[in-house]
């Protein structure tokens, strides 16, 4: 309906309630007001009455209506009515499609009904059909952090919090002002639609990423169901209940709350680990033009952070948990809360123009045990940002510009204390360290044809950092002073273009730069000699995607020349210390990422059924280029080919079963490519009925022929060939099974 208004400057009357939940198809093309809303509420059971010329109000039709037309001069209605988000704050996922596919880069639109056909249990199963986008658990379970890499961001570093991506929610920042972000806060449970940004392409959002941006959308009271219960059972003490509740009030209120619990033992020994979620959002409608809404989020994350093996014990028995380095039995555990609060406000405009301006504060308190140092990390986290679109005509082309803004703070208080008896002791330094980011950015689309239309843009990025050691301080070589700040400056231009070659294709391609500071995770790294340099690359893309009757595909092809790329190196004896350096010279990231996904109609069990076919693949090429000590070695920890396949037979009851595989190569361990994870092929199924009203039902089998595999590694300098522990083994046969009522 709003665009429908935008398009004919008409006003629509009605009670929210009164299209919640009605989805039309998309009018095109060249037809009275009256012609474009009866095609719009064409089966809906609804029509409408004028109350006067310029205002139209949504009745409920009777049995027999016989209204005359008003005519008005023709004039073009291009544009969707979708009952799916009337939210001026949260995109429906036909607007995050249609925002995607006007972007010259590699994108894609994850459905939130895709990720629920089977067991939600880490963030590898958000991502999983997602093209160019790696995932590798490290504790075989649903928390403990992920490593998540686009085009071989953060290929090396420790697991989680992980960097190089833009973490969004509903167009705010996730990410932190160090440039972090902790996978395990992804609540996997309140999820609409993801939409995701490969490299440098999510400037209209401010991202200057080499790996890119990812931007999760949560469910409102317009587009979750009134009310739903789910729990899902499963192997290894597998538990997950869920619980949700949507509701639109007439008074211009919107709700939406989800809670959910998960207990696992998980396939590894002694990984005993619980997470609780909550979210909610609650929505104000003023009127047609002005919405708020606050989010907030209260998170409990319990987990054991385990030990990676040698590459044999995971070969003899990857359940294991017998070899620590420090001692028998010994897991780390951990845990965390994350309290959460946003406030996003959104204007309508006329001529479609919008304006968004969002502040947020976010509070996280970590508890460690690691053998030689308890830590106890306070993160605080705190900023707004401001995004504007503008809708014009430059030079008598149509013309779209996008700028805005982001300001945030970040203040981490970092306390470790002694270990005694696997308790803690006493304190024996703190640390005090705060983050400042400022981004700005532009970005102008404009359309030279109907098919064809170039875009223009920058970011400029400026992040500071004060560290001060203010308990435990003893002057050295590596800290001759308690206090010390570092700040970095950079603009990251871009130049892309989309075209239309055909209605049903579109070719695209652009050339970007990116950048990110470097990590500094204590007072020391600041007084580093020489000192850690920012990382910048340069990235050429060419693609296309498009969509026929029988195919949809999403072909992407980049190549990117990386500056003083971060080497991340653990230590051999204690996972919790790492180092941090930039690589002598340029690396080289070359990739291709490749999505199809096909629905076959069969007619083979009834009239209606089909199978959808999906797949996709990823081919990551990152290397050195003719180091004067690694040469043109490959860069570890992100593996050289990816691939995913299904096939699932789908019956118009809503039954749905089919078998899926993931083919993964080899994996370097160590830049020196002396040690390497095997490849491996797991082979899952999964089965459901989904009645379209009130239940789902579903089975999960993963990893049906029990390989021993290793799901990532912890990157080394030089094994020297030596079977060191640096595999985190992946997840051994399983199943879960769920229910979930509607009402």
């Amino acid at each position: 309906m709003f665009a429908y208004s935008e398009a004919t400057g008409i006003q629509m009357s009605y009670p929210q309630r009164m299209v919640s939940g009605i989805k039309s198809s998309p009018v095109l093309g060249d037809y009275t007001p009256d012609q474009a809303l009866q095609k719009l509420l064409a089966g809906s059971n609804y029509t409408y009455q004028y109350a006067d010329n310029d205002t139209v109000r949504l009745i409920e039709a009777p049995k027999e209506l016989n209204t005359g037309e008003i005519t008005l001069k023709p004039m073009t209605v291009v544009g969707t009515a979708s009952g799916e988000s009337p939210s001026l704050t949260t995109p429906s996922m036909a607007d995050s499609k249609a925002k995607l596919n006007r972007v010259p880069g590699g994108t894609t639109v994850i459905d939130g009904k895709r990720i629920k056909e089977g067991a939600v249990l880490s963030v590898n199963d958000v991502f999983t059909n997602a093209p160019g986008v790696y995932v590798g658990n490290s504790t075989t379970g649903s928390t403990g952090g992920s490593r998540i890499s686009i085009r071989g961001s953060d290929a090396n570093s420790i697991i989680s919090p992980i960097r190089g991506l833009k973490i969004l929610r509903n167009g705010m920042p996730f990410t932190s002002a160090n440039g972090a972000f902790d996978t395990e806060t992804f609540n996997l449970y309140a999820i609409d639609h993801v939409e995701v940004y490969r490299g440098a392409n999510a400037l209209e959002y401010g991202g200057s990423n080499l790996g890119g941006a990812i931007n999760l959308i949560t469910p409102t009271g317009y587009t979750a169901e009134g009310m739903r219960v789910g729990m899902k059972w499963g192997t290894y003490d597998y538990v997950n209940p869920t619980f949700s509740v949507g509701k639109v009030f007439d008074n211009g209120f919107d709700v939406y709350g989800s809670f959910s619990y998960l207990s696992t033992d998980t396939t590894r020994d002694n990984n005993k680990q619980e997470q609780f979620y909550g979210h909610g959002n609650v929505g104000y409608r003023w009127n047609e033009n002005h919405e708020t809404r606050l989010y907030f989020d209260i998170q409990k994350h319990n987990f054991t952070g385990l030990d990676p093996l040698t590459k044999q014990q995971v070969k003899d028995n990857p359940q294991q948990n017998t070899q620590s380095l420090f001692g028998p039995n010994w897991a780390f555990p951990n845990d965390f809360p994350l309290y959460r609060v946003d406030l996003k406000h959104s204007i309508q405009m006329d001529n479609g123009d919008s304006f968004e301006v969002g502040a947020y504060y976010g509070y996280k308190k970590f508890n460690f045990q690691w053998i030689r140092a308890t830590p106890e990390d306070i993160w605080q986290d705190t900023g707004f940002n401001w995004r504007h679109e503008i809708n014009g005509d430059l030079l008598g082309l149509k013309n779209r510009v996008v700028w805005g803004g982001l300001m945030q703070w970040m203040f981490i208080d970092d306390k470790n204390f002694t270990t005694v008896n696997r308790q803690r002791g006493q304190l024996l330094n703190a640390e005090r360290d705060e983050w400042l980011n400022v981004e700005g950015y532009l970005e102008d689309q404009l359309s030279l044809t109907d098919t064809f239309t170039l875009v223009a843009g920058l970011q400029l990025n400026y992040r500071k950092v004060d560290y001060e050691r203010y308990e435990g301080f003893v002057a050295s070589a590596a800290r001759p002073s308690n206090q010390a700040d570092q700040d970095f400056f950079v603009p990251n231009p871009k130049l892309g273009f989309t075209w239309q070659a055909t209605e049903e294709a579109q070719l695209y391609g652009n050339l970007s730069r990116s950048s990110e500071p470097p990590p500094l995770a204590d007072l020391a790294n600041v007084f580093l000699k020489p000192s850690r340099d920012i990382q910048t690359a340069s990235t050429v893309e060419i693609g296309t995607r498009g969509q026929t009757d029988r195919l949809k595909w999403d072909l992407a092809f980049y190549h990117a020349w990386v500056n003083n790329e971060y080497l991340i190196v653990s230590s051999p004896t204690d996972r919790s210390a790492f180092t941090a350096t930039n690589a002598d010279s340029t690396t080289l990231h070359t990739g291709v990422e490749l999505g199809l996904e096909s629905n076959l109609s069969l007619n083979l069990v009834t009239t209606g059924d089909e199978l959808r076919l999906s797949g996709n693949y990823t081919w990551n090429n990152f290397r050195f280029d003719n180091d004067q000590n690694l040469g043109d070695n490959q860069i570890p920890g992100i593996p050289e080919h990816n691939a995913r396949l299904e096939a699932l037979y789908k019956h118009p009851s809503g039954f749905y079963i089919g078998p899926n595989a993931q083919i993964v190569s080899s994996n370097w361990v160590d830049f020196s490519n002396t040690l390497a994870a095997k490849p491996y092929a797991l082979l899952g199924a999964r089965a459901g009925w989904d009645d379209g009203k009130h239940w789902n039902l579903f089975i999960d089998a993963r990893n049906l022929t029990n390989e021993h595999y290793a799901a990532s590694v912890w990157v080394r300098g030089n094994a020297g060939g030596v079977d060191v522990p640096a595999f985190n083994p992946g997840g051994t046969r399983s199943v879960i099974g769920g229910v979930e009522y509607r009402f």
